[in-house]
């Protein structure tokens, strides 16, 4: 037992530490853009965290945060451009971000933030952005399956960060 004492005090050390970092990252994010209070159960800004997936809708994803407000869970999708409104791919990122949330953590999931670099949205995560995420699930399942899926951009930074490039005969 001597032995184990000094693995598990180094084990309850890191976490602690790792505990103190997510929850200053998302003090700093709270201030900086204007989140409301809420402890961060979760943070990928620094890639570190773990791939999120459900089973249920086949869908995987990193939020770049998971705040808890009150007793509501609350993904964060920090952006590095400006917006004058929510653009409708991330809000459409943040829904599936709830759906897999809420599979995994097994409770509602109520509205998300997106943050921009000028403003932070705070987006409902309604039925129907739900189901318009669900369609879009479907639709790119049926075009990966009939080898109709394409490229739908000219941007070289954007297929560099692509998941999927290496697989890709489009990439540029």
């Amino acid at each position: 037992m001597n032995e184990i004492t000094p693995l598990l005090f180094v084990l309850g050390t890191a976490s602690l530490l790792l505990s103190i970092k997510i929850s200053s990252a998302a003090r700093s994010l709270q201030v900086r853009y204007g989140l409301l209070d809420g402890d961060a159960l979760y943070s990928d800004l620094s890639g570190s965290g773990r791939v999120l997936r459900s089973e249920r809708y086949h869908l995987s994803g990193k939020p770049d945060y998971i705040i808890k407000e009150g007793r509501n869970l609350i993904p964060v999708e920090v952006k590095s451009s400006l917006a004058e409104k929510p653009y409708r791919s991330h809000q459409l990122q943040l829904a599936a971000y709830g759906l897999i949330m809420e599979e995994i953590y097994r409770t509602y999931v109520p509205y998300g933030y997106i943050v921009y670099r000028n403003r932070r949205y705070r987006i409902e995560l309604n039925d129907d952005l739900r189901a318009e995420v669900l369609s879009a699930l479907d639709e790119m399942r049926r075009a990966l399956i009939r080898g109709h899926a394409k490229r739908n951009h000219s941007q070289k930074a954007r297929c560099l960060r692509c998941s999927f490039r290496r697989g890709c005969k489009q990439a540029l």
